[in-house]
């Protein structure tokens, strides 16, 4: 069994599930219970995901850990990935690039400085979430690659990247970037964890049944 067997359903609370923890309440509230609801929808692609693991929390303004952070959403920006929340001070950057992937992962290790930073790197078939929140587009992998990610960097020593073995060869840099609909990929915003700010606003209260 894979991912192609995933029913709606399922993909719908895999991702309410990773908007709650990884985001506020009210954007949970206005995805899910508002008109964003309307806007998800679920593509089957072509992806090279990187885990990174850098072992630390974000610290304070100004820390080692604070400055790789901001190298991390730079570099982000820089190879066009899609950058998740930071989850227990390890990142997720998905690519439709698998070569942008790894330049992207050689050269986060090159600044990571003192950081004790593991990286994975996998590529294959994966689930993407599109939603609209805010009047903007965003995305992010569901389904077993994620997880998979963190297993392969938890197989890195310090300083170094592990790639899955789908990802050797000249695959890597020449395989077809998506099964279709790219443009919606590069509409996307870049930094979904930039969701995870408060918003200016009085917060919402949300009440989920158990």
């Amino acid at each position: 069994m894979g991912e192609a067997s995933d029913e709606p359903a399922m993909l719908l609370e895999a991702l309410s599930d990773k908007v709650l923890h990884q985001l506020p309440p009210k954007v949970w509230k206005e995805l899910f219970l508002g008109p964003g609801r309307d806007s998800i929808r679920f593509e089957r692609r072509y992806l090279t995901l990187v885990h990174a693991d850098a072992a630390a929390a974000a610290g304070t303004p100004g820390s080692m850990t604070e400055r790789f952070y901001g190298d991390l959403q730079r570099l982000n920006t820089r190879y066009d990935g899609r950058l998740d929340p930071y989850v227990d001070a390890a990142a997720l950057i998905t690519f439709e690039d698998p070569g942008a992937a790894m330049r992207m992962a050689m050269e986060l290790q090159r600044a990571a400085g003192d950081v004790r930073l593991k990286v994975g790197v996998v590529s294959g078939l994966c689930t993407l979430a599109f939603f609209r929140v805010h009047d903007r587009l965003w995305c992010t992998p569901l389904g077993a690659q994620p997880a998979r990610a963190a297993e392969v960097a938890a197989m890195a020593a310090v300083g170094g990247i592990v790639i899955s073995p789908e990802a050797y060869g000249d695959d890597l840099v020449t395989r077809p970037s998506g099964l279709g609909g790219d443009a919606d990929f590069q509409d996307s915003e870049r930094d979904l964890s930039s969701l995870a700010a408060a918003p200016a606003e009085a917060p919402l209260e949300v009440d989920i049944p158990c």
